[in-house]
């Protein structure tokens, strides 16, 4: 909801091809074999154990009796791969979890998506075959979309260099729950740190409500287009020596367009944005805007410490302009601090302030 991507594009997403391929074609099959797969997997994974795991799923499919049984099985793939519809809501679409599928085929599919996933996707042959790696499409979505901070949160850094662990791809239907839609690139996303760990995103079902009433819900998906936020905050109680208090501020996020506030309740939930948020500007802003403001200052050597209220809030626009969404972390929330500064802020407080950050 803070910026609009544009999305990760790369040769190595035909992975996907290999289970479908493979799930269109077993029903029929009367025996496990090359047919099952794409001309082109059968050479490059021809010296791995791919095949083996997706024989072993082919088995124990065939060893359902029930079609209706087996059905679902196919079903589960392909609704779970239609990622974008499914956060729509698109009717037609269903949640099939892999815990609703039979008991005995669960263990194969789960080993066979997450091989995929861990191993073939990875494979010195698959990449050459593809002539790109993971670390280059990652690196191309950063490019692509101008980025240097996570695009979900805003609040942490995005950097793919050497000589430190890649990003993370998060499954947004969380490869626990739908491991069958594990290496469609509909399904993953660059994503900081913080935002894929278990305080956060972590392995939700982000198209229910809750775990125990599974309502249905219209779900943020990366890259629907957006109306963006509006993010504002406002002192009740201006500072003094007696410090802040959490009855003293106010901060508001809410979706631009009153007509995605689902999407947006779905993005501030599944990654707690706003607790995030509220504790960021206690732990960050409150105690560290001052000494940003006079470094900002006196690293610009054009600009001088300010006199008069008037000019703190010159001042104030210039700083401001140096926390652009995209490329610095916390921006969102800074940006939205020194508009207060700027036009709310009583002339007593501002003037306070001159005096002090020329110290």
């Amino acid at each position: 909801m803070i910026t609009r991507l544009q999305r990760l594009t790369t040769g190595l997403s035909i992975i996907q091809e290999v289970p479908e391929t493979f799930f269109r074609e077993i029903e029929d099959s009367a025996s496990f074999g090359n047919h099952l797969f794409p001309a082109w997997a059968i050479s490059v994974f021809a010296n791995t154990s791919l095949k083996r795991k997706f024989e072993a799923v082919y088995n124990k499919y065939k060893a359902i009796s029930s079609k209706s049984n087996r059905d679902k099985i196919v079903n589960a793939f392909t609704h779970s791969n239609q990622i974008e519809n499914l956060c729509t809501n698109q009717a037609g679409t269903i949640i099939i979890e892999l815990g609703a599928l039979p008991a005995s085929i669960r263990s194969e599919l789960d080993t066979l998506f997450l091989h995929l996933y861990n191993s073939a996707i990875n494979y010195e042959p698959f990449e050459t075959h593809v002539s790109h790696t993971l670390k280059q499409a990652i690196d191309s979505f950063i490019q692509t979309n101008g980025l240097e901070v996570c695009p979900f949160c805003g609040l942490e850094g995005f950097l793919n260099i050497e000589g430190q662990s890649r990003l993370a791809l998060d499954h947004w239907l969380c490869k626990d729950l739908f491991p069958m839609a594990a290496v469609n690139f509909d399904n993953l996303f660059p994503i900081g740190h913080d935002c894929n760990g278990r305080a956060t995103k972590g392995s939700k079902n982000i198209l229910i409500d809750s775990p125990e009433t599974k309502n249905r819900v219209k779900a943020y998906y990366p890259y629907l287009n957006h109306g963006g936020v509006n993010s504002s905050f406002s002192f009740v109680n201006e500072p003094s020596i007696a410090g802040i208090n959490d009855t003293d501020w106010t901060y508001s996020i809410a979706p631009n367009l009153p007509a995605e506030q689902d999407v947006f309740d779905s993005w501030n939930s599944v990654l707690n944005i706003s607790f995030r948020y509220l504790d960021y500007f206690r732990k960050n802003i409150f105690l560290m805007w001052e000494a940003d403001y006079k470094e900002f200052i006196n690293d610009e050597h054009d600009i001088e410490h300010a006199n008069t209220i008037d000019e703190l809030k010159a001042n104030f626009r210039l700083w401001k302009a140096a926390f652009p969404l995209k490329r610095r972390p916390g921006s969102i929330l800074y940006r939205a601090f020194i508009d207060y500064l700027i036009n709310d802020a009583s002339d007593a407080y501002l003037y306070g302030l001159c005096e002090n950050l020329k110290r």
